[in-house]
């Protein structure tokens, strides 16, 4: 459970006393071989990965009235979002049904960069502006815990940044409902050895609830210096901060005294984050494809939170520094009976956060300032083997040792060792029909404030990293050009899972195993005008032994499913359909399964686009049917209840795109 939901649920038990680019049609004989990075950290044909893979291309990008990369992921198979203050600002990605844990099973990347917080605040979505993005790629599936160690269970997103190939300055204006406006500029080219793309953006928005406005501001460059075939090295940095206001969970008894879904019980509250990093990573090709490179990474995030409860009041202050070393090699060889590609490397990375907490407890002040660090070592070896035309077999292994300090505490430092590992087939029957199936270990450490208690000042020596075995198999046909299909299946086992446990207020391992089960099925249709594409998701996700045994995971839905209908008369004009559905799940936090389920929802969205010379303009509407729901469901108060953040409602957007 994030750092937000604990606040939350700290506010929920002491509540406020009073209420205060237009597309072309496809072209079918069109044929591209596409790579995909994640699965091997190097350039790979998606054609030999053994797992169910989504890319999104820059193209699906542009056309999408998205503001964030969760919007852009919502109706995807297999992944569930959750925005969990109904701002825009604070979301869970889901992806093989984790649910309550998403967060911290989902490993998310930037151009390869691990962006998750090895503490409670997770995932931070906003320090990804949209228009930066060029491609994102989706690994389901725990195969990732080999190449990249921990938080990889559920799956890896990797968003990779535009690259600045083409010379083009990029203007970008959107206004809509709830004093939403935003504006970005884009400057990208390439000039004799060196590519480039300058970016700087600015977002505003009133938000759809009291007290759920943002400001935000951000600053990206990247440069990639190649002077000859032989040597190349890129560097990356970027700059955001952001002011936001935090809206309350509304609890049942509030909506009993008519308090409004707009409404907000902490007015006062607040988040402001500045968030600095720098990417650098030389690169030597040698022996025609072999290549060694190495990744340096510095990030720098400071957060100051504001949260208002009866019985008091809380402030902290969060400065985390992050650095890391990831050198990695990819080796070739081939004979006349297989091709073998040997990816090795290893990643050092160290986290070290300084927390100053000033919190008033009814009447009583207590200032806390705390030092907590984890450090990580790692090595891990995947190979690839290309038999024929028609079978591939990967492999993979990672040896893994944490170490976590934490000042002033008893004891002072916890060690924790972890190993991965992968297996994976994939057998091409021919051109049309696709086989793979895949077998892994993941794991997940204990995060720094999941065993470190602030009141106590001691470490929770009893906490166990959590592992998990995962199976997959998966069928993709290609019908026709213009027409295709994938059929996967999955069933994750998961032990020592790491949880809150509200009863007590402590993070604890859960006593029985989760066996996730799940299907996920997608179908694409392309006709000269028309595009037709849907999915269907379902999971089982039930914890079979221990106090809660029977009982399903709290925060998944057992049914999911998304569909988009595009109609294209001409290539200038697009007119686009998609609706989303999210069956009923737990409330967050119910183990026991006692509130009932949270509500499923069903969403539709429309758009128009329209392209003319170099300028696209478009009109998007959200949630058409003016539905009232809520994505975020959780328990609350004391007596627990059950709560939520209201998802907004009808919601307009304009914008236009000026490409020069």
């Amino acid at each position: 459970m994030n750092r937000l939901t604990y606040l939350t649920l700290l506010s929920l038990l002491y509540p406020p006393s009073v209420v205060c680019a237009a597309e072309s049609p496809p072209d079918p004989s069109a044929t591209v071989e596409e790579m995909v990075v994640t699965a091997t950290r190097f350039p790979t044909k998606r054609t030999t990965i053994p797992a169910h893979v989504t890319t999104l291309t820059q193209e699906e990008i542009r056309a999408s009235s998205a503001t964030s990369i969760p919007e852009l992921l919502r109706g995807q198979a297999g992944i569930h979002v959750m925005d969990m203050t109904g701002n825009g600002r604070n979301f869970i990605v889901d992806l093989r049904g984790f649910g309550e844990s998403a967060a911290t099973n989902v490993l998310v990347l930037v151009d390869g960069r691990r962006l998750n917080q090895a503490d409670l605040g997770g995932v931070d979505w906003a320090r990804i502006p949209v228009e930066q993005v060029e491609r994102v790629e989706i690994i389901r599936g725990g195969s990732g815990g080999v190449l990249y160690g921990d938080n990889a269970s559920g799956g890896v997103i990797n968003i990779l940044t535009r690259s600045g190939q083409q010379e083009a300055t990029e203007i970008k204006l959107q206004a809509g409902s709830h004093g939403r406006a935003k504006s970005h500029l884009t400057l990208e080219g390439h000039q004799h050895h060196l590519s480039y793309s300058l970016s700087t953006g600015y977002r505003t928005e009133d938000g759809y609830r009291d007290n759920g406005d943002i400001q935000a501001r951000e600053m990206g460059a990247k440069f990639r210096f190649q002077p000859n075939n032989t040597f190349g090295i890129d560097v990356r940095a970027g700059y955001q901060n952001d002011d936001t206001g935090m809206p309350s969970a509304l609890k049942e008894s509030d909506f009993s005294k008519g308090v409004s879904r707009r409404a907000t019980l902490t007015p006062d509250d607040f988040s402001k984050v500045t968030d600095t990093f720098v990417h650098i990573i030389p690169e030597i090709v040698f022996r025609g494809e072999d290549r060694f490179l190495v990744d340096l990474s510095w990030r720098d995030r400071e957060v100051t939170n504001f949260s208002n409860f009866t019985g008091g009041q809380f402030t902290g202050q969060n400065d985390t520094r992050v650095w890391g070393v990831s050198p990695r090699a990819q080796l070739h060889a081939a004979s006349g009976l297989f091709s073998d590609r040997l990816t090795v490397g290893g990643d050092y990375l160290s986290d070290h956060e300084s927390v100053r907490n000033d919190s008033l407890f009814f009447g009583a002040r207590t200032l806390g300032d705390f030092s907590l660090r984890k450090r990580t070592l790692g090595g891990y070896a995947h190979n690839e083997i290309q038999f024929d035309k028609r079978w591939s077999v990967t492999q993979g292994v990672r040896v893994d040792r944490a170490r976590f300090d934490f000042f002033p505490s008893t004891p002072e430092q916890v060690n924790m060792d972890q190993q991965a590992y992968s297996f994976g087939m994939r057998y091409d029957l021919n051109d049309q029909n696709h086989f793979y199936l895949h077998g892994s270990r993941s794991y997940r450490y204990p995060l720094l404030d999941e065993q470190y208690s602030f009141f106590t000042n001691t470490v929770n020596t009893a906490l166990k990293p959590q592992r998990s075995l995962e199976w997959q198999i998966g069928w993709h046909r290609d019908f026709s050009p213009t027409w295709s299909g994938e059929l996967s299946g999955f069933t994750v086992l998961t032990r020592d899972e790491l949880y809150f446990d509200i009863l007590t207020y402590n993070n604890a391992n859960l006593d029985g195993s989760v066996r996730r089960n799940g299907v996920e099925l997608e179908m694409e249709k392309r006709y000269e005008h028309w595009s037709l594409s849907g999915n269907l998701t379902w999971t089982d996700a039930e914890i079979r032994s221990g106090i809660y045994s029977g009982q399903d995971f709290p925060g998944v839905p057992a049914f999911q499913s998304g569909a988009k209908v595009k109609y294209l008369p001409t290539d200038r004009f697009t007119w686009e359909w998609s609706g989303r559905y999210v069956g009923s799940r737990p409330f967050i936090s119910d183990f026991a399964h006692a509130f009932g389920e949270q509500s499923g929802y069903l969403v539709l969205d429309t758009g128009l686009r329209y392209k003319w010379t170099n300028i696209t303009g478009w009109l998007d509407v959200a949630n058409l049917t003016g539905r009232e729901y809520a994505e975020y469901g959780v328990l609350g108060g004391f007596p627990a209840e059950r709560a939520w953040f209201p998802t907004p409602q009808r919601r307009f957007m304009i914008g236009a795109t000026a490409r020069f």
